[in-house]
């Protein structure tokens, strides 16, 4: 089966409003409809990388804050042989204001969600949407699990997160032993680094709470696909910059008798991010 990579950035403001663009019509026949920011995602190319060159490049702005959303598998029907792989990002942009610097698109709208019913969403981009709402939803009654598969391992989770990007980064933690009791919780100012060192930091930041708190046997949790690849040894890391704190954080785990890595959607790792934002708030220029 044939795949193609896309990455798809679900942008909203500070109100919650959804931008959609309209894409330029074949003929004046077809619909008027819209979809959300996305692209191919380019050889050796991260896909945060991805969504902040289309952000640049279509929209002319720049990214304040970016953590991914889902990834999502989708074959069409007429042609079973071939699927696209969707990594969907949520998006927050550093001004609301933005350019459309792209002959994809012909305009742009700033969509409240009771709205979005009333827009014509192209096939893809109603069924990620769709996707992703029922992951918030389905995430919304509990904030946090704990892993049914590794039942006596504590469970860390960790973020990290840029305003800017790079700008002023924090990384943040929180922990709950096997049965569920919340053991700690914080975040630390990082300095100005971009997000996906932030993601590294944080996550060396919590094998070494771990350590201290005396936890064998641990699995770590995060939103970063990426960051869970590349411990997991699904992914080669080709980002020089991560490579020291990549290596700091396996001797750490040299303390730890066992350790897991998983991958979790945002809405799984709320605590975790909302540490990383307490912090960035107390450190924000006044």
């Amino acid at each position: 089966m044939k795949q193609r990579i896309r990455v798809v950035a679900i942008i909203r403001n500070h109100e919650g409003d959804l931008l959609l663009l309209q894409k330029d019509r074949l003929n004046a026949e077809q619909p008027r409809q819209y979809e959300f920011l996305s692209g191919k995602l380019e050889i050796g190319e991260q896909p945060e990388d991805a969504v902040a060159r289309l952000v640049h490049d279509y929209l002319n702005s720049t990214i304040q804050s970016v953590s991914l959303l889902d990834v999502i598998a989708l074959a069409k029907a007429e042609d079973p042989t071939q699927a696209s792989l969707f990594i969907v990002f949520g998006v927050t942009l550093a001004s609301a204001k933005i350019d459309i610097n792209h002959d994809q698109y012909l305009t742009s709208v700033w969509a409240k969600q009771v709205d979005i019913p009333n827009i014509e969403l192209m096939s893809e981009s109603s069924y990620i949407l769709g996707v992703v709402e029922k992951g918030v939803a389905e995430g919304a009654e509990h904030h946090f699990e704990l892993d049914t598969d590794l039942p006596d391992y504590a469970v860390v989770y960790t973020d990290g997160g840029s305003r800017g990007n790079p700008g002023p980064s924090a990384a943040g933690y929180y922990i709950l032993s096997p049965q569920g009791e919340v053991l700690d919780r914080g975040g630390e100012f990082i300095g100005i680094t971009n997000s996906r060192q932030a993601e590294y930091i944080a996550l060396k930041l919590g094998v070494e709470k771990a350590i201290q708190l005396g936890l064998n046997k641990v699995v770590f949790k995060v939103d970063n696909l990426m960051l869970a690849g590349h411990m997991n040894g699904t992914y080669k890391i080709k980002n020089r910059e991560l490579w020291p704190i990549y290596d700091e954080i396996n001797l750490l785990l040299k303390k730890i008798e066992s350790a897991a890595f998983k991958h979790v959607t945002r809405d799984k790792n709320v605590q975790a991010d909302s540490e990383v934002n307490r912090v960035l708030d107390e450190h924000a220029v006044k």
